[in-house]
């Protein structure tokens, strides 16, 4: 699930601001599972980091 989670963000970076910006819920995601998919695909991750970290779904 957090897999399909992921790339609908990556694909989707508006997605990505309204999760920061706390106005879009992750239902069925628990709170540390939030935490870990917004460290994903947050803007500190150099695009390297990013597709280093989602090739792990692949």
């Amino acid at each position: 699930m957090l897999q399909n989670v992921v790339e609908k963000l990556v694909k989707n970076p508006d997605l990505i601001k309204r999760l920061k910006e706390g106005k879009l819920e992750l239902s069925g995601v628990s709170e540390m599972e939030k935490a870990a998919v917004l460290d994903v695909v947050s803007d500190n991750n150099s695009t390297q980091q990013l597709q280093a970290k989602n090739c792990y779904w692949q």
